[in-house]
């Protein structure tokens, strides 16, 4: 797994193609690659006095944000607009495609579990729509009575789908109530190697998030568990598919909100 010693309130402007390497070495061999200290403590300080406020709006609830207007008041935007990060995301998809993406644009959001509803948000196995997801861990639980709402895959379980009604057709059968039911229990996997990936904030970790079937462990209601996602390299961004998934997620959602009132 990459290590490093680059802290700045701006950083990823020195990330070498050695660096990416190794990225990409670990995504394939292990499923994650980490980028470590590389997240300065005044930037995660700030963007946790964000998450804060923003959680007294939605009365201690989960809650996620998406798209660029979040990302642009956030303290994470110089990270998000700089050179070097898109770099490395636009570098580890031609390594994974062997191709250039279709476009340059990344698609950032923040999860907040917090609340019964954050419980309800945990253990929901899912593919992402995009090759290659960057996360930044901002708030995990460390008390010893604490869940710390880990990371938990199961490494490149598939190939990238190259045709969108294919993935959203397999999409819809493992990411259903009974495929994440088999996802979750210990002995699939056990069978299947799951692998719990401990985050650290300060670090970045990548990941094949179409390849990689993902979630994160539970956390107890009082807690708060924050990460922002960035996700890039969407093969079927043009696809008359695209509504479709997108409609789909945001259903799941509206139920899981409308089980907690």
């Amino acid at each position: 797994m990459q290590t490093g010693s680059r802290v700045a309130d701006t950083p990823l402007q020195a990330v070498s193609r050695e660096d990416v390497e190794e990225l990409n070495s670990a995504m394939n061999g292990y499923g994650v690659g980490v980028l470590r200290n590389v997240i300065s403590d005044s930037v995660l300080e700030r963007t946790r006095s964000y998450v804060k406020q923003a959680l007294e709006k939605h009365n201690g609830q989960y809650f996620s944000l998406r798209g660029l207007e979040w990302i642009a008041e956030s303290p994470l935007d110089a990270m998000f607009r700089s050179e070097g990060f898109h770099a490395v995301l636009k570098e580890l998809y031609e390594k994974a495609m062997d191709a250039s993406p279709p476009s340059d644009r990344i698609a950032p959001s923040i999860r907040v579990l917090s609340g019964t509803l954050g419980l309800r948000h945990s253990n929901l196995f899912h593919y992402d729509s995009y090759v290659v997801t960057a996360l930044v861990p901002i708030l995990i639980p460390t008390r010893p009575d604490e869940l710390p709402g880990h990371l938990v895959m199961f490494p490149n379980l598939r190939n990238v789908r190259r045709r969108a009604v294919v993935n959203i057709i397999e999409k819809a059968l493992v990411e259903s109530s009974a495929g994440r039911r088999l996802w979750r229990s210990h002995w699939a996997q056990r069978l299947l190697g799951a692998r719990v990936v401990p985050l650290e904030p300060g670090n970045i970790y990548f990941f094949w998030g179409m390849r990689a079937l993902h979630a994160n462990q539970p956390c107890l209601p009082e807690s708060v568990r924050s990460t922002a996602l960035f996700h890039f390299g969407d093969p079927h961004e043009k696809s008359i598919f695209k509504q479709f998934s997108q409609r789909r997620a945001e259903a799941i959602c509206r139920r899981l909100a409308a089980r907690t009132r």
